[in-house]
C-alpha cells in the first residue's frame, strides 16, 4: 500500500496495512486511521505542512 506519513525514521520505513476490521494502520502500530478517506486527508495535510504549520490560505473560509 503506502508509507506512513507520520513515521519519520528513514532507516525503517513503515508501510500502511489494512486490518481485518477495515481500519488502516502502520506496521509499527503507532498510527491508525478509521478508513481510507481519513488516511488520504492525513496525506494531503502532511503535504501542505511546512515546519509543522498548515497553510490556512489553502482552505476556504
Amino acid at each position: 500500500m503506502s508509507m506512513c506519513p507520520q513515521c519519520k525514521d528513514p532507516q525503517r520505513p513503515c508501510k500502511v496495512v489494512e486490518l481485518p476490521n477495515g481500519r488502516l494502520a502502520c506496521e509499527c502500530g503507532k498510527h491508525q486511521w478509521p478508513n481510507s478517506a481519513v488516511f488520504a486527508e492525513s496525506l494531503r495535510r502532511a503535504n501542505l505542512t511546512v515546519v509543522k504549520a498548515v497553510h490556512d490560505w489553502t482552505q476556504s473560509l
